[in-house]
Order: C-alpha cells, then sequence, then structure tokens
C-alpha cells in the first residue's frame, strides 16, 4: 500500500498539480468518442484564476474568446442574431418602422405635405433602409469579431490599457475547443445574416436612387447662379423686391430649404 501511494504522489508532483488526492487520477477519455462542448462547461469569473481558458495567467477573463462568444449570445440585439430567420425579420422590420416614423417626421419639417408626400415617403424610406442596413451590419461584425478570436491561434490582449498589451499562444486543447464552437456555433450564425445583409444593401441602394429620381424641382431662389442673376438684372430684382413688400413675408418664406431651417416662423 505504502508503494502505491509513494507512486500517487510522484505522478501528481510530474503534473505539478497543485493538489493531489486519489480521485484526481481519471481515466483517459475513450478513443473516438465524439468531443461535447457546452458552454455551461465554460469557467465564471470566480474560476478564472484557477481554471483560466488559456492556462495563462495574464489572461484577461473578459478577453478569452469562449468568453466573449458568450457575452455576444446574451447581449442585447446581439443575440437576435441567433434567432430562426422566421424570428429575426419581423423584429428588424419592427426597428424599420420605428426608424422610418422618425425619418418621416424629419422629412415632414422639409416638405409640405401633402404637396410633397411623394418625397416625404421617399425620404423617410431612405432613412430607414441605410438606418437598419447599418444596425444589421453592426451585429455581423460583432459575431464576425468573435469567430476571428476563435478561429485564431495566437491573441492579442490588454492586460490593463493599451500599453501593457501582449500576445499568448492557445493550448492545442483550447485551440480545439475554440475551433469547434467556430465552426457549430458562429458560423452558422453569420451564414444566415449574410443575405440579410445583402438585402437590405440592396433596398437601401434602390431606396437612395428613388429619392433621387423623384425628388421634385429644386429650389433656386438662393443658387448661386440665381443671386447672380439678380445682380445683373434689374427687372429680376424689381420683381423679387416688389413680391417682398406685397406679401410682407421675409425672403425665405418663399424657399421651402430655408423656410424650413428658420422654423416656419412669420411665414404663415
Amino acid at each position: 500500500m505504502s508503494a502505491i501511494v509513494v507512486a500517487m504522489a510522484a505522478a501528481c508532483g510530474a503534473a505539478l498539480a497543485p493538489r493531489c488526492t486519489p480521485g484526481a487520477l481519471r481515466a483517459p477519455a475513450r478513443v473516438g468518442a465524439t468531443p461535447s462542448v457546452r458552454m455551461s462547461d465554460m469557467p465564471d469569473e470566480r474560476e478564472a484564476r484557477s481554471v483560466p481558458a488559456l492556462l495563462e495567467r495574464r489572461v484577461p477573463y473578459a478577453q478569452q474568446a469562449v468568453v466573449q462568444l458568450k457575452e455576444v449570445q446574451e447581449e442585447p440585439f446581439y443575440n437576435w442574431a441567433v434567432l430562426p430567420r422566421a424570428a429575426l425579420v419581423p423584429r428588424l422590420a419592427l426597428v424599420y418602422a420605428l426608424l422610418t416614423a422618425v425619418g418621416g417626421a424629419i422629412a415632414g419639417s422639409t416638405y409640405d405635405f401633402p404637396t410633397d408626400a411623394l418625397q416625404i415617403a421617399l425620404a423617410a424610406n431612405m432613412g430607414g433602409c441605410c438606418l437598419l442596413l447599418l444596425f444589421t451590419l453592426r451585429i455581423y461584425s460583432g459575431w464576425s469579431f468573435v469567430s476571428n478570436r476563435l478561429a485564431e491561434e495566437v491573441l492579442d490582449y490588454e492586460e490593463s490599457s493599451w500599453a501593457d498589451g501582449f500576445a499568448a499562444k492557445k493550448p492545442e486543447e483550447v485551440r480545439a475547443r475554440d475551433l469547434y464552437l467556430n465552426e457549430f456555433t458562429v458560423k452558422p450564425v453569420l451564414a444566415k445574416l449574410k443575405p440579410v445583409v445583402g438585402a437590405l444593401a440592396a433596398a437601401a441602394v434602390i431606396s437612395v436612387v428613388a429619392f433621387r429620381l423623384f425628388e421634385g424641382e429644386p429650389d433656386v431662389q438662393y443658387s448661386p447662379e440665381y443671386l447672380s442673376n439678380l445682380q445683373s438684372d434689374d427687372k429680376a430684382a424689381e420683381i423679387e423686391r416688389r413680391r417682398g413688400a406685397q406679401s410682407g413675408k421675409p425672403a425665405y418664406c418663399f424657399d421651402r430649404y430655408y423656410k424650413a431651417v428658420a422654423g416656419g416662423g412669420m411665414c404663415d
């Protein structure tokens, strides 16, 4: 019995284990078994010092790739990416509706309703499509960042600030786990988001083109060409003077853009 105890102590000492008990010696994993990676197996923040993902004491817990994956799965809006497409699209449609409503209110202060109703609708749609595209791209970029962190073998870390960063190489078992998570957890999410981003980009381009095609007649009252013409054409200058005197309104009331900038005061 004493020989067995001595042999166990020698084995544990060779492994540099901080504690050694008979229960610490486990049978090796069955050859050919399928690896099972669960996010619940990941060490929490209190265990980060004793069981760091990279077996490196300097590696900050929050900057470990597997922890960043867990964060992006739980962050608001970023966690939409894990939803089925049938559940993701209605949420994006709701965001589009909110953005379009805000854009319509802004466009309504620039264009006259109902005379320029088409321009108001096109401007609101353009703003909603472009902002929704940026919103979705932000979600995609967050997941793409995590994918790169999981796939890389050597990662850069910042211990406490930008001045004391360092690089650490993943051990083989950590690299195998990260590659597994990237392949079966993150890449399917990116593959689902790519067509959504592409469709939104096409919608944004179409909305901009449509707005430009149906923008309406441009205001020319304060254009450089018109002002230059007034300096050399006394008749046109006299017409403008009489129009302002007869209406009793400031000159900006006759220009849609500057009327909106001034808030429309004294024009009604």
